[in-house]
């Protein structure tokens, strides 16, 4: 009996209900691999898959979408009554809503009309879109001619054509009407008025019958043109208001870059596991730990490589990858949606985002017998086709905000408004959005690579030092894996190497020459080390190695670097991590 009342009650209805229903995020259990209901009061034992527990949500527990806490049965069940007591109008006023006045549109002129929308002369259109513009046009009609009295619908005639077209106040009435007592929206008002436009054009094309009429149409066409052009106007102003920074945030639906490097912070610990896991006992890896490392990838790769369209990382190939390690780390994907107008989505692949790439590739894809060559699957071994949900989920998890690879490159776009020139501002405009520009002709590929590599360094420019701290920490987790080849390895260490003297610059002790970072890697921590490394852990935090290694209260031996308190923190330490 409940689930069948949770089926009829529509709640967003409800007193005290949200205007929008809530996002449900369902993960499974890596205990007992079963889907729990959110409802912490639901007595269910679980649901092998997220269907089934979708659908025992939204039958049992329907009120989850809009409230918090349960509604009080008296007002459910005082709501019930109403709706009980009501149930045989209430179908007659929603078909009234629905069904609003209009002419026949199976009329000789309705035929017609639709006949010439279909054909090269009227644009073409498909059946379902000429139907369309065809019931629109005639509900204007309808709605000119409301007030004469003429109940049979079969006696639209052109004449009555010509006097609803010539009319500028009804065009302005009826645009009013349809957001005052339709609740139309500026979209749907917008499509419309272009129905409307499109029956001014059939007229003329059928021949009107006086000059008085075609010059009334040209005047309408004028009136048109400024409707549309406010209702144009209104809706940008919803978009700007709706689309404002502040309104996403209260939202959730805005983050920093700070933010979303998180996201891989917050990540790569499961993410090394799950690798280690692959590599050394694939038997114990599980089906919820391979997933895991696949929604990873694909986040890093949004995050760190490029804020692309989901279709550039669903068809990236394994072959792609491997070309990409001669080639100095470009991958120019041809397989996105605007493909045939832009030509190249150039990927710039950093050392550190092919190491990422490789301990999936090699360690934990093998584990999901995949039936094809792209490098993202399901685990079945298909191609992954929602690879922008797979990003919505791993953000939620770890900022608690939804952020899509849409918005993502909203995030940089605005974030380079404010760090980065004008020059640099376009140019990771075009890599986001991939500009016009690129599609010239001769100059595709290399313009499109030019491109990728600038917008690569504004992006690190952007990251800054936190992604310089992200980059050591996965290159530190994933460095004792097999996964890249020799001349890699090398400058992978080169490159640490480099980021650990750099950092070492800034404290008051001098790093020692790379001749000798073999004593550096001998040097051993005294147990008074460990004593300094724990309390400049616990007073600065996890991953804040420059700042401990320069904390004066602590003395460490000399030549000692961030890298090597990385290293000792997470052998000994790893318990104070986030």
């Amino acid at each position: 009996m409940s689930s069948k009342r949770s089926k009829s009650v529509d709640w967003s209805t409800k007193h005290g209900a949200s205007p929008k229903p809530k996002r449900l995020h369902l993960e499974e259990d890596e205990n007992d691999q079963l889907y729990h209901c959110p409802v912490t009061n639901c007595d269910h034992d679980g649901f092998s898959t997220q269907r089934g527990c979708r659908k025992h949500v939204k039958n049992k527990h329907g009120w989850f979408y809009y409230f918090d806490k349960e509604p009080e049965k008296s007002s459910e069940s005082a709501d019930n009554k109403k709706d009980d007591s009501q149930t045989s109008p209430k179908p007659d006023k929603e078909k009234t809503k629905k069904q609003l006045p209009s002419f026949d549109i199976s009329t000789t002129i309705g035929k017609e009309f639709e006949a010439w929308l279909t054909g090269s002369g009227g644009g073409c259109k498909s059946k379902n879109q000429a139907t369309q513009v065809v019931r629109r046009s005639f509900k204007y009609l309808k709605f000119c001619c409301e007030d004469e009295d003429e109940d049979d619908e079969e006696e639209l005639s052109w004449d009555s054509i010509d006097f609803s077209l010539s009319s500028p106040n009804f065009l302005f009435k009826f645009v009013d009407v349809m957001q005052s007592e339709w609740g139309l929206g500026h979209a749907g008002r917008i499509g419309y008025l272009d129905a409307i436009s499109d029956l001014i054009d059939f007229r003329k094309v059928n021949g009107v019958s006086s000059d008085n009429v075609l010059r009334n149409l040209t005047s309408t066409e004028v009136y048109l043109k400024r409707a549309r052009k406010a209702v144009s106007k209104m809706m940008r102003l919803q978009w700007t208001s709706d689309l404002d920074i502040d309104t996403l945030e209260s939202k959730g639906h805005w983050a920093t870059l700070d933010e979303l490097l998180h996201v891989i912070t917050y990540h790569i610990p499961r993410y090394e596991t799950v690798t280690k896991v692959c590599r050394e006992m694939p038997s114990k890896a599980t089906p919820s730990d391979l997933s895991f490392a696949t929604k990873f990838v694909a986040v890093y790769l949004f995050i760190k490589v490029k804020g692309s369209r989901p279709m550039t990382y669903q068809y990236l190939t394994v072959d792609m990858v491997e070309t990409a390690k001669t080639n100095g780390g470009f991958i120019d994907q041809k397989k996105f949606k605007t493909a045939a107008r832009f030509g190249f989505d150039t990927l710039c692949l950093s050392d550190t985002s092919l190491q990422v790439l490789d301990a999936y590739i090699i360690h934990v894809r093998p584990l999901l017998k995949p039936n094809c060559d792209y490098v993202l699957v399901t685990k079945k071994g298909n191609q992954h086709t929602k690879i922008g949900q797979l990003m919505g989920k791993m953000v939620f998890d770890a900022t608690g905000k939804y952020i899509h690879p849409t918005r993502y490159r909203q995030i940089v776009e605005t974030a380079s408004q404010q760090q980065l020139d004008t020059k640099e501002q376009e140019t990771i405009s075009e890599d986001q959005k991939h500009s016009s520009v690129v599609a010239k002709v001769y100059y595709q590929k290399k313009r499109s690579r030019d491109v990728a590599v600038k917008a690569h360094e504004c992006l690190k420019k952007l990251h800054g030092e936190k992604g310089s701290q992200v980059d050591d920490d996965v290159s530190v987790r994933l460095s004792d894996s097999p996964n890249s080849s020799p001349s890699s390895d090398k400058e992978q260490t080169k490159n640490v190497e480099d980021k650990s003297a750099a950092q070492d610059s800034i404290s008051t002790k001098q790093a020692k020459p790379n001749h000798n970072s073999k004593k550096k890697k001998i040097m051993l921590f005294s147990s008074e080390e460990d004593d300094y490394l724990k309390a400049g852990i616990q007073r600065h935090g996890f991953g804040q190695w420059s700042l401990i290694l320069r904390d004066a209260e602590y003395n460490f031996q000399n030549g000692r670097t961030a890298n090597s308190l990385l290293n000792r923190a997470v052998r000994k330490f790893s318990d104070y991590q986030q």
